[in-house]
């Protein structure tokens, strides 16, 4: 028997991985399993070391999942302490209570990571579209844009529409989703549209002005 085999399984008797034992010695994988296949106590040392290694991935798993829960803590308390002062700043501005209550009234409220404004209105999106970019996000090729369009509709008049009107680019516009609509005669002549600024900053902070808002208002209207 070869001198390093007899280490090999002396090292392997000790618990030692197949990787251990092969920076150790150099010896290839494959001639380590070659070598131990047949053992019933390297079998149980398999065993053991899986039942090891998976306690220990369980583990490591579980700190990341710690650390990364308190950095999000950590990173929302930031968003909210700026999004407080960002509020007693704006508050008095039409365009940002504009924003605010169109979003309250037809913005999706579901979606925690993404800002999704809907209506047929043009002037209605162009007042939310001035409200992100003035007060959410200054680089307006982020938003994103979306089409409900009826199937008797020309999907290519309504993207010339929607984009001459808001003035987003083709390549920021998603794909057109196709509906049956229910009524026969009264369809919106360019279906509906959705204006979409992906980011959970972005969603946290118009949610807090929202909120903040609205305890505002309820509290100088004495309605609670």
């Amino acid at each position: 028997m070869r001198t390093d085999k007899n280490l090999a399984f002396e090292l392997r008797k000790q618990g030692k991985t197949y990787r251990q034992i092969q920076k150790e010695l150099g010896i290839a994988r494959s001639t380590l399993c070659d070598w131990f296949r047949n053992e019933e106590w390297s079998r149980h040392w398999v065993q053991k070391n899986t039942k090891r290694n998976i306690q220990i991935s369980t583990d490591r798993i579980k700190l990341l999942n710690e650390g990364r829960k308190k950095w999000l803590l950590a990173w929302y308390a930031e968003i909210d302490k700026k999004t407080n002062i960002e509020f007693e700043m704006y508050k008095k501005d039409p365009l940002f209570t504009s924003g605010l209550m169109l979003y309250a009234g037809e913005g999706d409220k579901s979606d925690t990571v993404s800002i999704k404004f809907v209506n047929c209105d043009f002037s209605l999106h162009k007042i939310f579209k001035y409200f992100m970019i003035n007060y959410l996000e200054k680089d307006s090729t982020k938003f994103k844009f979306s089409m409900l369009l009826y199937p008797d509709l020309d999907q290519e008049s309504c993207y010339l529409k929607w984009s001459s009107e808001l003035n987003i680019n083709r390549e920021n516009f998603y794909k057109t989703q196709v509906i049956q609509g229910r009524h026969k005669t009264k369809r919106l002549q360019f279906g509906v549209g959705t204006i979409i600024l992906v980011g959970t900053k972005y969603k946290r902070r118009l949610s807090r002005w929202i909120e903040l808002y609205k305890n505002e208002v309820s509290l100088n209207a004495g309605i609670f």
